[in-house]
């Protein structure tokens, strides 16, 4: 027997080699294929990260803001009244206030100490 790797004892058409063309073809493809899928995952996460943040964080944010504006809104809108407050004696603690809407006060202002600003 003959170690000899050009003996005629192959079958017609086998190498013991693959051709360089194909098996580049397929390695380009290869990492062609793990690029883009590692690059949509990540594309993917980040996304769920910004709208988990966007639902946990600014959306609380405006529903906070909404109540803070409504509650200025009702205050803006109040009469003037005076406020007192008492501890759990029903003693008063402190001294009355009165409590004035903005606009109102703005007004209060202007009529006494505008003159006359333009």
């Amino acid at each position: 027997m003959s170690n000899d790797p050009h003996h005629g004892d192959h079958p017609t058409g086998d190498h013991e080699d693959p051709s360089g063309g194909p098996t580049w073809v397929v390695a380009v493809a290869g990492a062609v294929l793990t690029v883009v899928t590692v690059l949509g995952v990540t594309a993917l996460y980040y996304n769920a990260e910004r709208a988990e943040t966007h639902r946990k964080v600014v959306s609380v944010r405006s529903q906070e803001a909404e109540i803070r504006r409504e509650a200025d809104r009702l205050a803006l809108e109040n009469e003037p009244h005076w406020e007192q407050w008492t501890d759990a004696d029903g003693v008063l603690a402190g001294e009355r206030t009165l409590v004035v809407p903005m606009d109102t006060a703005r007004e209060v202002v202007k009529k006494r100490w505008g003159g006359d600003a333009r």
